[in-house]
């Protein structure tokens, strides 16, 4: 349980709109861009900088002109908004990678915070989330930046949402035999939030969850809760919920 949750959160910038989304984007775009120009272009490029940029305005303005007709009314088949969400998600990707070939890190963690909004948008319209890897990532810099219990709670709540809706294919690994690590890592980092809003309700409905969707996981992470418990001093309640949760799912493991 080793998140550091070391400032507030302002948690409009968790869920922000995709016109909100889009004025973010732009000034992270024109820093990759100006590199791009600055270094030159080289023969070996298939995709440029100034390409993906071009197919991801155009995804941000079909996407805000959708939602300026139709608010958070889901206006066509789950499927057709979760393809056209991976399909921006992935272009920012694709850009990310190149921030991080032209040295810049900030660009590269921003475009994963827009890709939570690109998320966002997804969701409120009845999608599915079909690239897990960048929200995931965004998700646990939040929660490195959360302190007080509102924004744990919110931030919990949240999580449960990208939770509930992660497409199917994107739980398991590409052999389709195990757990995709983004997957195993936002169920693990989302008990670890809600055991920090100290809401016992909250605790018991995500440790149920993580039950049944990471078994093996669930019984280490609550042998690792207990060890918690003492060294950071919480409150005997919270530590009666994960004590139960330890007896019920790793102690009779252990014998």
């Amino acid at each position: 349980m080793g998140m550091n949750l070391a400032t507030n959160l302002p948690m409009d910038s968790v869920t922000v709109s995709l016109a909100d989304a889009e004025r973010r984007y732009k000034q992270a775009a024109e820093s990759i861009l100006d590199a791009y120009k600055a270094r030159g272009p080289a023969q070996a490029d298939p995709v440029t900088p100034c390409q993906l940029n071009a197919a991801i305005e155009q995804f941000l303005a079909s996407g805000i002109q959708l939602e300026r007709a139709n608010g958070d009314n889901p206006w066509m088949g789950g499927d057709k908004i979760s393809e056209l969400g991976d399909y921006g998600i992935s272009l920012l990707m694709d850009l990310s990678v190149w921030a991080q070939q032209l040295g810049l890190d900030e660009a590269d963690s921003e475009f994963e915070e827009i890709a939570l909004s690109f998320a966002d948008w997804v969701m409120r319209h009845g999608g599915e989330i079909r690239t897990l890897e960048p929200i995931v990532d965004a998700l646990a810099r939040f929660a490195n930046r959360a302190r007080d219990t509102e924004s744990l709670v919110t931030l919990t709540d949240l999580m449960t949402r990208v939770v509930h809706a992660t497409a199917p294919a994107a739980r398991l690994d590409l052999t389709r035999s195990y757990a995709n690590p983004a997957w195993r890592l936002l169920n693990l980092n989302r008990a670890i939030v809600a055991t920090r809003t100290h809401d016992l309700v909250l605790m018991e409905q995500v440790f149920d969850e993580l039950v049944d969707y990471l078994p093996d996981a669930a019984s280490r992470f609550f042998a690792e809760g207990m060890q918690q418990m003492d060294r950071f001093d919480y409150p005997v309640p919270v530590r009666e919920v994960m004590g139960r949760y330890f007896d019920r799912w790793t102690r009779r493991t252990m014998h």
